[in-house]
């Protein structure tokens, strides 16, 4: 399955498509410019939400 990261778009072999889930995947990558990863399974793995102040991306007041 491909599935995107910024939105609930996905896709898998098994929809009714004449094109691969590969392609629309890359298809909505540059429509979008969303990112798209692919999981194993059925379900889109869930991505941890962290605080800016955690990865140091705090403006300065200055």
């Amino acid at each position: 399955m491909k599935y995107c990261l910024n939105c609930d778009w996905r896709a898998s072999a098994t929809d009714d498509s004449d094109r691969s889930p590969s392609r629309r995947a890359i298809d909505h990558h540059v429509e979008t410019g969303h990112t798209v990863d692919s999981s194993d399974g059925t379900v889109p793995s869930a991505t941890a939400t962290i605080p800016e102040a955690a990865l140091g991306l705090e403006r300065s007041s200055d």
